[in-house]
């Protein structure tokens, strides 16, 4: 069964219906839309719409399908260098374009080094299927898992700018973003409200970045991961020694907000 593409290996996802560079000529991308990634810690998730437009409306069912095609091939085509990693089609086909740890592609601009981007197919009239939605809220868990990206979206309504935390890349920052949270080009519609209050309804933590309230909650975290199990550096920022501390603790997949404790455990 194909899956999500990840050091060379397929990564196939529960309820997806996933394509990879391994399949269709069309479903990968061009070199000058990417690069080799520069980082071996991958920490964001960060969510475009393929139009960036608002308002959007909900469209009630499945598109016919055939239009992460056409986006892959506008990308291929298009002489400016821009491209995401994903993209979820209309009928909630998610087509997977490169390697998600070994390429780093050019979605959003200084987040691009430790992100992995997702585009969320809009139609013309602004509108966008259910099926998209319901494909992002199975990928976007899994990604998390598959990462060691901790479950956590911003928490306060869009104000029109990005969180100033994201505005070098936000290299403190974990989680899952908007493409609007990282820079001022984009806007309300680039991804919308919608996707992060079904990701929020699907147990993702919600913090106020630009409040530091995620390091404040990870630093509890960690102290506590430090009393019961090997030290480890207190300082807010969920990677990959905090993850193996979880999983050390009974977190089965080192995320906090997709893993039960074992109570047997630690």
């Amino acid at each position: 069964m194909p899956g999500l593409l990840v050091n060379g290996n397929e990564h196939p996802v529960q309820g997806l219906d996933i394509l990879n560079p391994n399949g269709p000529a069309w479903c990968r991308l061009d070199q000058k839309d990417c690069r080799p990634r520069r980082t071996s810690w991958v920490r964001q998730i960060i969510l475009h719409t393929t139009k960036g437009n608002s308002p959007q409306r909900l469209i009630p069912g499945r598109g016919p399908g055939g239009k992460a095609k056409a986006v892959a091939e506008f990308w291929r085509n298009d002489p400016k260098s821009s491209a995401a990693h994903l993209v979820i089609d209309n009928d909630g086909t998610v087509a997977c374009l490169c390697d998600l740890a070994k390429v780093e592609t050019f979605h959003a601009t200084v987040s691009n080094a430790w992100s992995i981007g997702i585009e969320m197919y809009q139609e013309a009239d602004n509108g966008v299927y259910e099926a998209v939605y319901a494909a992002a809220v199975k990928l976007v868990p899994a990604l998390c898992r598959i990462f060691g990206i901790q479950f956590q979206i911003p928490k306060l309504p869009y104000t029109n700018k990005p969180l100033r935390r994201m505005a070098d890349g936000g290299e403190r920052c974990v989680g899952v973003f908007g493409h609007r949270d990282n820079t001022a080009q984009r806007g309300h519609g680039d991804p919308g409200d919608e996707i992060f209050l079904r990701l929020a309804a699907a147990g993702a933590e919600q913090f106020d970045h630009d409040r530091g309230e995620d390091l404040d909650a990870w630093k509890e975290r960690q102290r506590a991961l430090g009393e019961t199990g090997e030290p480890m550096t207190i300082d807010g920022v969920p990677g990959p020694g905090t993850i193996e501390a979880l999983k050390a603790a009974g977190h089965t997949d080192g995320i906090w907000a997709l893993s039960r404790r074992d109570p047997n455990r630690g």
